[in-house]
């Protein structure tokens, strides 16, 4: 009861309060951005346009509610392959997680790169993302890297 208390009243201090509550050192520990634990890259060449579809979760721990303003993850096969972006903005609530699905179309010459890695089995990729989240503390930018992250090719 305490807890929920306290949570409420944290929750309504105003903004200038709140960034000192809410340091960076405390916001990387709070607020956590990984892959989606099932089929996070799907990369779709058979498709009619071959297109890069990555699923990220982003774990909320505060007690703000968070916007995302802009969102994208570069993924690396050995070298850089693709950058997939989140088209909308969605919230993600105070002491919640929420799944966020990034998408990219490929080039011929990425697809042909595609195809080379899965003859190799080289299916593992590392994500390079920049977050940009927004809340009544304001902008907050996230960039964590997340490395050996499975690939499916179709």
């Amino acid at each position: 009861m305490a807890l929920t208390l306290t949570d409420r009243v944290l929750s309504s201090l105003p903004g200038f309060v709140l960034k000192r509550v809410y340091t960076r050192a405390r916001l990387d520990k709070e607020v956590k951005i990984d892959t989606r634990t099932t089929n996070p890259l799907i990369f779709s060449l058979g498709a009619y346009v071959p297109e890069l579809t990555a699923w990220f979760t982003i774990i909320n721990f505060t007690n703000l509610t968070w916007k995302v303003h802009d969102f994208y993850a570069e993924v690396w096969l050995e070298q850089p392959l693709a950058t997939a972006t989140c088209v909308n903005k969605p919230e993600i609530a105070r002491k919640s997680k929420r799944d966020i699905p990034t998408k990219c179309f490929l080039s011929e010459t990425q697809t042909s790169r595609l195809r080379e890695a899965k003859q190799r089995g080289n299916m593992v990729a590392t994500i390079y993302v920049n977050a940009r989240l927004e809340s009544r503390i304001g902008l907050v930018e996230f960039e964590p890297t997340l490395e050996n992250r499975q690939v499916i090719i179709q």
